[in-house]
């Protein structure tokens, strides 16, 4: 059986799986990012790995990185929320120590392959993907088509949307990502609480939330704001039939999304909302099916 390696490459864990011709995971494992941060380790887990699972015919490798990459050569420029990786080979590299196929993008386009083929955007034509987690990942469809450039991604979670002067991890200043990320939400919550908390899960704060607690709700509050003002303008520019959420963020998605819909309904222009749904994604492990589909199309395309 003809099978393909996903990597699904997070900030706090990696996940890897093997996926057949149907999208259907066979076998998968997960490792702690922080583990594998290092580019030796990383390579010699990956060269192990496929090794273990010689009995399978892998026909090709897929990579959805957290970062900005040159999805043709798969080199990575650099990935904002993982130190250690900038101008790196990391394509050729695998190419020449695994002996098959590699294919890396950006992890935002990965999702959105999976969920254009077997989600919440299967027979659309225009959709916004969003992940959130350590940071915010994005990837758009036109015309059936995700959207690309010389570098991988539209780096949604980049765009500025602020003057003040949050640091992000890209090296710029005020970008959503730096109201939406979890380690955002997470300081802004122990800022709330005078530091008296030891909560380092954002589902503490969504449950603490359900409950009532008014730091809880504020921060979602805030979220919300800014997520809703910068879906506004990203639904004045790509007028997307839906817009899908994924990542461990989204895990409070009806918390935010009552109020993330009145910002988008004050803010982005009428016309542009109409038929517009706000949905979470419906693949499970789709960074895992996302990179196998890189790999299959990669070697379609060839």
């Amino acid at each position: 059986m003809s099978v393909f390696l996903g990597i699904d490459w997070g900030g706090t864990y990696i996940k890897a799986g093997l996926v057949n011709s149907q999208g259907e995971i066979i076998r998968s494992m997960v490792y702690t990012s922080a583990d594998l941060r290092k580019k030796k380790v990383f390579i010699k887990k990956l060269k192990s790995l496929v090794k273990e699972l010689s009995t399978f015919k892998i026909k090709g490798v897929g990579i959805g990185a957290p970062g900005i990459i040159n999805r043709d050569k798969g080199f990575i420029y650099y990935l904002p929320n993982i130190p250690g990786w900038k101008n790196f080979p990391l394509g050729s590299v695998l190419k020449k120590e695994l002996k098959i196929p590699v294919f890396i993008d950006n992890d935002a386009n990965i999702f959105a392959l999976a969920e254009s083929h077997y989600g919440a955007a299967s027979g659309l034509s225009r959709a916004i993907f969003l992940t959130l987690g350590t940071g915010l990942g994005g990837a758009v469809i036109s015309e059936g088509e995700v959207l690309k450039a010389e570098v991988s991604a539209l780096e949604l979670g980049h765009v500025p949307i602020s003057l003040e002067k949050r640091l992000c991890g890209c090296g710029g200043q005020g970008c959503v990502e730096t109201f939406v990320g979890s380690k955002y939400l997470l300081a802004r919550y122990r800022k709330l609480k005078d530091n008296m908390t030891e909560t380092k899960n954002i589902k503490d704060i969504f449950d603490r939330a359900l409950r009532g607690e008014k730091q809880a709700l504020l921060v979602w509050e805030e979220f919300s704001f800014a997520l809703g003002m910068f879906l506004a303008g990203m639904i004045n520019i790509f007028n997307p039939q839906v817009i899908i959420f994924g990542g461990g963020v989204s895990g409070a998605f009806r918390i935010f999304k009552p109020k993330v819909w009145q910002v988008i309904k004050k803010q982005a222009m009428w016309p542009q909302v109409k038929g517009l749904k706000l949905v979470k994604a419906k693949v499970k492990e789709a960074g895992l099916i996302g990179a196998a589909l890189l790999a299959a199309e990669g070697i379609k395309s060839k």
